[in-house]
């Protein structure tokens, strides 16, 4: 019988087997060797780890409390391999049978709100313009439970803070490489926000100098 061991991921401590655990500890350290050089690695460590305290958590229940070796290929193949693992071809790694399909959970999307973010995270939720659910808030405000309904729906349902909620929100898979490529994206829209403003500001000056 193998020994069993703790492991210590994003402050969740998981009992691991000895096997399971040797390979599950390479992997978290080849996850660290891979961001922690490079532009907000620590972020997308936490949000990997969030994920994968997540899908451990979904395996266990009072009647089993240990993480297999089996638990931890299923974690591996779903959340997949950051970049630098792609040339090998003959890792254990990868499960061509492992379909990735997205889970779906509604938040608000604060990112995109005018008030709240309960229309935009609808929109996000049901695929559709988020001007629809604006314009139904509108039309029902005239029988006054536009504002209660609002209210109530911006107390119940979360905000997607996290990378990883924000991959749900939209349905997306929450793997290594949707974390990094989503976090790139947020990177990329607040630097074009902010050499925006740096424009807007420049001209301004410019012409209080003319």
């Amino acid at each position: 019988m193998n020994k069993i061991m703790n492991i210590n991921i994003g402050g969740s401590i998981f009992h691991v087997d000895e096997e399971a655990f040797e390979k599950l500890k390479s992997y978290l350290k080849q996850i660290n060797r891979h961001f922690k050089n490079t532009q907000g690695g620590d972020e997308i460590i936490i949000d990997i780890e969030a994920r994968i305290v997540e899908l451990f958590q979904q395996k266990l229940n009072s009647k089993k409390e240990i993480i297999t070796m089996e638990d931890v290929n299923e974690v591996i193949a779903i959340m997949g391999k950051p970049s630098e693992f792609e040339e090998d071809t003959t890792s254990d790694y990868s499960d061509p049978d492992v379909i990735q399909v997205g889970r779906k959970r509604l938040f608000r999307d604060i990112d995109n709100r005018m008030i709240g973010g309960v229309c935009s995270g609808l929109g996000a939720y049901f695929r559709l313009d988020i001007v629809w659910f604006r314009i139904g808030f509108v039309i029902v405000t005239i029988s006054g439970l536009s504002i209660l309904a609002y209210l109530i729906l911006w107390a119940i349902i979360p905000p997607a803070r996290t990378i990883s909620e924000k991959l749900e929100m939209q349905g997306d898979p929450v793997t290594i490489s949707n974390i990094e490529k989503s976090f790139r994206e947020e990177m990329n829209e607040i630097k074009d926000k902010l050499d925006d403003l740096a424009s807007q500001a420049k001209s301004k000056f410019r012409k209080k100098n003319y």
